[in-house]
């Protein structure tokens, strides 16, 4: 490396995005708007992030940092989608076993 070149210095917005997607939250879009209510002290450290360059926006912020939490566990995670899935086929099981129950009644 010469005099003139200087090692590129990667931004704290860089760094934790760069985090993220290699976590496994690589490249999606964020597409799909959630509302959530978070207490003042929480949208304070949301807005001081932005407000110092770290991230562009108050929902940027928020995603990055819930997608860090999320990676930070995905096994513990990828357990309960699995658990969820599987919930919602006994629901949906039970569901169709009660409307059989009730309607062949009504016949």
């Amino acid at each position: 490396m010469s005099k003139e070149e200087k090692p590129k210095r990667t931004t704290l917005r860089e760094r934790v995005l760069q985090n993220i997607s290699a976590d496994g939250f690589e490249g999606g879009d964020r597409d799909i708007p959630v509302v959530a209510r978070m207490n003042k002290r929480v949208v304070e450290t949301l807005d001081s992030l932005v407000a110092i360059g770290v991230f562009k926006s108050r929902s940027e912020a928020a995603a990055a940092l819930v997608e860090g939490a999320i990676s930070s566990r995905e096994d513990l995670f990828e357990d309960i989608r699995k658990q969820a899935k599987s919930l919602g086929k006994q629901q949906d099981d039970a569901m169709k076993d009660a409307q059989e129950a009730i309607l062949g009644k009504l016949k």
